[in-house]
């Protein structure tokens, strides 16, 4: 019996923003012909996109999740008067790209495991993620609790239809204070320079955000929590993410149990197995 494969997609092929309809994805049953080119998907309406995810079978009750790489959300989410089927789609939407980081993270952790304390290979994970021994590195290049992500996600862009989150790609509420390189916030206080980050897609807010855990002066107590030195729950460590402090830690909570997010800790990403449009079939 054939087993289908779906799998999906990454655009920087194209300059210009291209559009697809569900009859123009081909699902393979063995090998992945040698003329499918890989993009990444992107839709205009939620509506498309509850399509596309049907057609493809995604559920949340399966432990597999198609690795389905949206570049932004969207237009219209806030538009989905159905709460629920709105937490469902935005749930969707954001785990395959919070697994795929993850991925990445976890692949540089193995990486830096295999390396002698003194290696000169150690160098540029030192730098990157601002460490002095590879012992403070581990303890900074792992992996952000499924759970976790997407609670902040949710609260952070009102379950996908803040302003930032739709114009932006700013999934995590991120800040710049350069001028001019993001999107000024209405209720910005008078002589305030700071910004909401503007992210080219989505894929990059989550590689932000999860930098920004694993570097942050912030976050230390969260990665010490997350490495087991502190016996707390979890979103505890992320007191500094917000003004509001306590309570935005108990919401994270609320939001984790209420939504039952823990119990998709374990979902695992359909490796390499993608869902692919032919460039034949692209309509620019």
């Amino acid at each position: 019996m054939k087993k289908i494969v779906t799998v999906f997609v990454f655009v920087a092929l194209f300059a210009s923003t291209c559009k697809f309809t569900l009859e123009q994805f081909e699902f393979f049953t063995d090998s992945v012909p040698e003329e499918a080119r890989i993009v990444e998907v992107e839709f205009s309406s939620y509506t498309e996109v509850v399509e596309f995810f049907e057609k493809i079978g995604y559920e949340l009750s399966s432990k597999t999740v198609p690795a389905v790489i949206l570049k932004r959300l969207p237009q219209d989410m806030a538009q989905i008067r159905d709460v629920e089927m709105k937490k469902e789609l935005f749930v969707k939407m954001m785990l395959p790209i919070i697994l795929m980081v993850n991925e990445e993270i976890a692949q540089e952790r193995e990486r830096i495991i295999s390396l002698p304390s003194n290696s000169q290979e150690l160098e540029p994970y030192l730098k990157k993620y601002r460490a002095k021994t590879k012992q403070e590195l581990l303890e900074k290049v792992d992996t952000i609790p499924v759970e976790v992500a997407l609670a902040q996600a949710a609260i952070e862009s009102a379950w996908g239809s803040s302003r930032f989150a739709i114009e932006a790609n700013n999934i995590f509420g991120e800040w710049t204070f350069s001028p001019g390189n993001g999107i000024v916030p209405r209720e910005r206080p008078d002589g305030e320079i700071y910004e909401l980050c503007r992210f080219p897609d989505l894929l990059s807010s989550v590689r932000s955000y999860a930098y920004n855990l694993n570097v942050s002066p912030f976050y230390k107590e969260f990665r010490a929590i997350r490495a087991g030195k502190i016996n707390k729950p979890i979103e505890a460590g992320l007191l500094y993410y917000s003004e509001r402090r306590e309570k935005y830690i108990q919401e994270i909570a609320i939001i984790i149990s209420k939504n039952q997010f823990a119990q998709l800790r374990e979902h695992k990403p359909l490796p390499l197995h993608l869902a692919l449009i032919t460039s034949s079939k692209i309509v620019q």
